[in-house]
């Protein structure tokens, strides 16, 4: 019995020495600061990219949608007051991910700025705004609003005042810049402006005017798939052009901004701005003389970088009818000849220049364009049975489109005359004109009445 009561004691001071000893290794490691996280040793080659088949992560949707973060938490401006904002740097990404920035590296997080995992410094930054010239930051700006009216000119430039105040070259002069918040705040730092532009701007303004979702992810929405890549850019492929060129030059060719940029004060959106197309290069450098032969549509060095081989296409020359000129074309062209803008003038010399299509949009005065080709080109069907024969039966059908050339005094001068039909005359009214008149009574009428003519012969049987 002693025996068994002195193993016990002696068991039970063991475990509490044990358990002692734990209590107190606890606290002091309680008491100690955490051992520095180790550094991650990059493999060679690895990047931040998604590895294949893992989703791809919308940085923008998940804290915007999934967390409710407004935009200023992570977008703040680059000094006190100013409307630029700058790029959300660790101070930000900190205030909710301080763990995966000093405890363990979270590669998630850090590809969102880096392209190398673990970030070597400020050489693996990717650009920013991360998909700059490539994806549109903007969906729903609209020219048409923003254009002055008046398209005042700019004193000092000569160019529209409008279009150069948001549009700023670059030094080499080849292309001009995007605004930015710099120049939006002209405007929409005013009271009662919407969106407002400041620096304590509410996710409602930033999102009258970005969609952010829209820039991260392509497939979002229809609209983003609608924008052409040369749009977002501002440069088509292989193709070598700068401004400055047509600048030295602009006074001798009458050029301003809407001189090529045509359609711009009317684009409402980005899937409906463009640039110029070939047309519009071939109007001049295809058709006006006094352009030097090195700069002719010819020359294909000119503006590719690496000329192609083979015949120009059809659209590099006025001298090749386009493909949609199809004989419905022909009859039905008006809608198109009418539009603003419109390039007829290219390939038919005698249609009215690209200054006075502007005016004739801005004045709705719609058939001075179709009188400048019609009054000096005959019609396809005013062959030579069309005076004669067939001019009467379009009259009938369609008689204000004759009037688009053709006035009263027309009919009347050529109607006065005795008709070749009614020749010889004396046997033409002795009853030659009988068959004609029962086959198409109004023609005559067109000229006679039954009271002045007809009655002469004819009299009305009396009841």
């Amino acid at each position: 019995m002693r025996i068994r009561l002195k193993r016990f004691l002696n068991a039970a001071s063991a475990f509490a020495a044990f358990a002692f000893v734990i209590v107190v290794g606890v606290r002091l490691a309680a008491q100690q600061p955490p051992a520095p996280a180790k550094p991650v040793k990059a493999s060679a080659g690895k990047t931040a990219q998604p590895a294949a088949g893992e989703k791809e992560f919308f940085l923008h949707a998940f804290h915007a949608r999934d967390l409710g973060l407004d935009c200023n938490t992570c977008h703040v401006p680059e000094r006190e007051g100013s409307v630029v904002f700058k790029r959300p740097g660790h101070d930000q990404c900190m205030t909710c991910h301080a763990e995966a920035f000093t405890v363990d590296l979270n590669q998630k997080i850090c590809s969102q700025c880096h392209s190398a995992f673990p970030p070597s410094g400020g050489d693996d930054v990717l650009k920013f705004p991360r998909f700059q010239k490539t994806r549109a930051i903007l969906f729903q700006f609209s020219h048409a609003k923003h254009v002055d009216p008046q398209a005042r000119i700019d004193s000092r430039t000569g160019f529209r005042a409008d279009c150069t105040f948001c549009h700023k070259f670059e030094p080499a002069g080849a292309f001009a810049t995007f605004p930015g918040h710099t120049e939006c705040t002209a405007c929409h730092s005013k009271p009662g402006m919407h969106p407002t532009l400041s620096a304590a701007s509410t996710t409602e303004d930033c999102r009258g005017c970005h969609t952010p979702e829209e820039i991260e992810n392509p497939g979002f929405t229809e609209q983003r798939r609608l924008i052409a890549p040369h749009v977002v850019s501002g440069k088509l492929v292989n193709l070598k052009f700068t401004h400055l060129a047509h600048f030295k030059n602009r006074e001798q060719y009458k050029l301003n901004c809407t001189t090529c940029h045509y359609a711009i004060p009317q684009s409402t959106g980005l899937e409906n701005l463009t640039l110029p197309k070939m047309v519009d290069c071939v109007s001049c450098h295809d058709n006006d003389k006094t352009i030097p032969a090195a700069f002719r549509m010819s020359n294909c060095q000119t503006c590719h970088i690496e000329p192609p081989t083979g015949a120009a296409p059809g659209s590099h020359t006025r001298y090749v009818k386009p493909d949609f000129h199809t004989e419905s074309f022909r009859r039905h062209h008006e809608q198109e000849s009418n539009a603003p803008g419109a390039k007829c003038f290219v390939c038919h010399t005698n249609v009215t220049a690209p200054t006075r299509v502007m005016e004739v949009a801005a004045t709705d005065n719609s058939t001075s364009q179709c009188n400048a080709c019609h009054l000096v080109m005959r019609p396809a069907s005013h062959t030579s049975r069309w005076k004669d024969d067939l001019h009467g039966k379009f009259v009938e059908n369609d008689r204000a489109s004759c009037a688009l050339c053709h006035t009263a005094d027309t009919c009347s001068r050529c109607h006065n005359e005795v008709p070749s039909s009614h020749e010889p005359l004396a046997l033409f009214k002795a009853g030659a004109h009988q068959r004609l008149a029962l086959l198409n009574e109004r023609s005559c009428l067109t000229c006679h009445t039954f009271q002045n003519t007809c009655s002469e012969c004819h009299i009305a049987r009396k009841q």
